[in-house]
């Protein structure tokens, strides 16, 4: 999978404007899904049909979006001002290059005089190498969404970083699995979504109109295996963590039960996460309609809201496979 998610994490893909990652996803699933479509919020969703007619769905989803930033206004001299799109970092921004969704570069500054540990989004700019105001208007019109922009590059022997990952890593886990499910007797619906970063906004319609009876979702959670990290029990390349809680969601215990039994099963090593200052998709999928039962797979990555995110390609394959087995064992339950 490095090679789809070095592909994914280089793909534009700001909350609200999904379509580059999307084009991509799309393309991968190509060969595995029996139909897929996308509606009206932007969330890509493929369908498999189950062999079996039970009845049953089984929705499996990722999002898509990256956190990222949003033209507010220009300046007389030609400077874009900017608002965050989601979770991003103010300092980690600065001297970054970033790219608009309409492929315009630019580089962010910041005021002159600001001290560090006090500058907020209020004294970033962009430069687009404009020298006007109707020159940078006609380039970035108020309410173009850009993100950083970064390649992805191999750490070490089994880690990969850039940017994105956070999301990334799980579109990927979902592409794979499609790929290695044969035949299965329920419908499978794997939704790929848009605008988790500013609220899951994307997945309550698809999950409202999914009907699933079973849900997983794939995401990531912090690492707290770096010096002085904060409080944090999950390491890298110890497997993925199966989830028990984070901001908006106590996973059902039957569920994370079912999870640790599978990766026991299968002798796949993994971690618990207890992520009290972060959310999932997985807190709209459970509040959906009457309630869908729902559980998480997460990836570690370090670094999170940082334009240089560290993943460890072993979790990411025993994420795969741990969705895989749940997916057959939910199958004899």
């Amino acid at each position: 999978m490095k090679e789809w998610i070095s592909k994914l994490a280089v793909a534009s893909g700001p909350s609200g404007s999904e379509t580059h990652v999307r084009d991509i996803l799309a393309e991968l699933i190509q060969p595995f899904a029996d139909e897929w479509h996308v509606d009206v919020l932007g969330n890509l969703i493929a369908f498999k049909k189950g062999i079996a007619n039970t009845g049953k769905t089984v929705t499996l989803s990722a999002n898509m979006d990256e956190p990222g930033i949003m033209a507010l206004h220009v300046e007389a001299n030609g400077f874009v001002r900017i608002v965050p799109i989601g979770d991003i970092s103010v300092a980690g921004l600065i001297g970054e290059r970033v790219r608009f969704v309409n492929r315009v570069w630019g580089v962010v500054g910041v005021e002159a005089g600001k001290s560090l540990k006090d500058v907020t989004f209020a004294d970033l700019f962009v430069d687009i190498g404009a020298e006007s105001k109707a020159d940078a208007e006609s380039l970035i019109p108020v309410g173009t969404a850009g993100v950083i922009d970064r390649g992805s590059f191999e750490l070490g022997e089994f880690r990969l970083a850039g940017k994105a990952l956070s999301s990334r890593v799980g579109c990927a886990v979902l592409v794979d699995v499609l790929r290695k499910l044969e035949a299965y007797p329920h419908d499978l619906q794997i939704v790929f979504s848009v605008q988790k970063e500013p609220g899951s906004r994307g997945i309550k319609p698809a999950a409202f109109q999914s009907e699933a009876d079973f849900a997983l979702t794939v995401g990531s959670a912090k690492a707290g295996d770096t010096p002085k990290a904060e409080r944090s029990n999950l390491v890298l390349g110890k497997g993925p963590a199966i989830k028990i809680m984070d901001r908006g969601i106590i996973v059902p215990p039957f569920i994370k039960d079912m999870l640790m039994e599978t990766a026991e099963q299968h002798q796949l090593p993994y971690q618990l996460e207890v992520s009290a200052d972060q959310a999932s998709d997985a807190g709209a999928i459970l509040l959906s309609r009457d309630g869908i039962p729902v559980g998480a797979v997460s990836v570690p990555v370090r670094y999170l809201s940082t334009p240089s995110q560290v993943v460890d390609l072993r979790d990411v394959e025993h994420a795969s496979r741990l969705v895989l087995e749940t997916l057959r064992r939910y199958h004899t339950t």
